[in-house]
Order: C-alpha cells, then structure tokens, then sequence
C-alpha cells in the first residue's frame, strides 16, 4: 500500500482560459522520462463528481477523466503524475461567467535518504494546479520541495511534511466586479511555508482508506488549507474478466479552505461571499 496522489491542471500558459496547454502535456509526460520502462504504469479514470461551495449552499454537478503515470525505480525517485479533466453543469452561476471545462494537474516525486525498517526519512518534491473552478478560482498553482519523515507499516503508514515553495492563487474577476472590484489585486503569489500530514490504512484484502491534511504559512497568517480523504477499492476481481485489469473504485473528497482577507479592499465587501469549497467525487480507475 502506498500514498497516491495526484495532479491535475489546465494550461500552465497564466494568461490560458481553460484547456489543455501543449507545454502542460510535454511537462507531464517529462515527469517519467522512461516512459517504455516496464516499472512506469499507466491508469485512466472515469467518474462523476458534485462541486460544492458550503458557505452559498452550492452544488455543481459534473463528469470527469483523467491520465495517470505511476513509476518506481531501484536507483532513482519515485515519480506520479495525473491530468484530469472535469465538464460541470452549472445551474447556480456563482461565477457569472463561468466556462464548465476545467481541469486539475499533480506531479510527484520522493526519495528517502534513510531508512531503517518501518521508518524512513527523505525528500519530495510536488506542483499542484487547478484551472477554472466554479468558485471563482481562475488559477492556482504551489510548487512545494519539502523534507519528509514517515512510517510505513504492513497495514499503516504515516508521514509528517515541511517545506517551503511558490504559492498561487488568483480569483476569477467576474464574481468580484459584481462586489465593486476591478480586474488588479486577485493575485497572490509568494513564499509560503506548508506542513502536511499524511495517513493511510489498508481495510481487508482489497480496500484502503487515505488521507492528507495541509496547512500553507505566509508569515504569520494562515493563507490556506486542504484536507482530503480517499476511499480506494480493487473491484476488478467484480467487474473484470482479466484479473491483471486492477479496476479500482475510487470515493474521494477534497475540501479547500481560502483565506481571501488579502484581497479585501478598504471600505468593500469581501471580495467573495464564500472561502471555501470542496469536491466529492466517485470513479473507476483501470490500466491502460
């Protein structure tokens, strides 16, 4: 058993409106650069998923895909990388223009520089980015090397994280215009520090349940948090004529946590009337 995460994103173009950027794929697939290497394994997933915003009781609904490279090697780093597509149906409009295609991006590595049974101690290294969400958030992207001490058991594993890297975060202007705001100051982009916790637990033969927690630092605020929890079943041995298929169902939630003090104006509204969102999502995940 082991942590799975993943990453998705639009174009890396800042100036892209949703879609999927040339330089985003050639900086995918360069994530595993032995992509013939038999130890590189290739999954897609299909699924639905509901976007929620808890502050406006908001609901969005929609369909989603994505790629997914997962390589191990003896001599080098461990390295995951995911693409994800998500079309919504929106009904509530919180972003009055809102485009529904939209997507996610994680690249992956980790190596350890110790370890001693169960316990290891090492690096990682993680770009995340989400394009376009129904939130308002026009784009956001962290780069985060940190340094990583963990446990990992038979059935238990464990992880504490600390790093500091590139945080951005830029909200889409259409919801706050309607708050009195113009099209400059929604971008934040700086040096943060980030901790996170990592957690997972194999349930049976066939079932895990993980999860991660995350608190990004500037200085002496709080700028961000995430939370996700991910339910994960091999249920090929239901559906799958080939027992080698390894179809996974996958449950999963994650909640983001903004805090958007920084884009207030004097004497103005809060530059949205929401700070949080979270996407619970259902899919099948097979190889290639």
């Amino acid at each position: 058993m082991g942590f799975r995460y993943g990453f998705s994103w639009p174009g890396l173009a800042l100036d892209a409106r949703p879609g999927v950027s040339p330089l985003l794929l050639v900086c995918l697939l360069a994530a595993v650069p032995a992509l013939g290497n038999a130890a590189a394994e290739w999954r897609y997933s299909v699924g639905a998923h509901d976007f929620s915003v808890p502050d406006v009781d908001s609901h969005t609904y929609g369909i989603n895909t994505s790629i997914l490279v997962d390589q191990h090697s003896d001599t080098g780093p461990h390295l995951f990388g995911s693409f994800e597509l998500l079309l919504d149906h929106d009904t509530d409009h919180l972003d009055p223009d809102h485009v529904p295609l939209w997507s996610q991006v994680l690249a992956t590595a980790d190596s350890d520089f110790w370890r001693e049974g169960q316990l290891h101690f090492g690096w990682g290294a993680e770009f995340r980015g989400r394009v376009n969400t129904v939130s308002s958030v026009e784009r956001q992207f962290t780069a985060l090397p940190a340094l990583v001490a963990g446990y990992d058991g038979d059935r238990f594993q464990a992880s504490a994280e600390a790093g500091a890297g590139w945080f951005m975060l830029e909200l889409d202007d259409d919801a706050p215009r309607q708050r009195g705001y113009g099209r400059t100051g929604l971008r934040n982009s700086t040096l943060a520090y980030a901790f996170t916790g990592k957690a997972g637990l194999k349930l049976g033969e066939f079932w895990t349940v993980s999860g991660l927690a995350r608190h990004w630092q500037e200085g002496d605020q709080s700028i961000e948090e995430q939370y996700t929890l991910e339910l994960r079943g091999d249920v090929g041995h239901w559906i799958d004529s080939h027992a080698g298929k390894n179809t996974e169902l996958v449950l999963s939630s994650d909640f983001y946590k903004y805090n958007l003090d920084m884009y207030k104006q004097p004497n103005a509204l809060p530059v949205l009337g929401w700070n949080d969102d979270v996407m619970f999502k259902v899919a099948l995940e097979s190889k290639w």
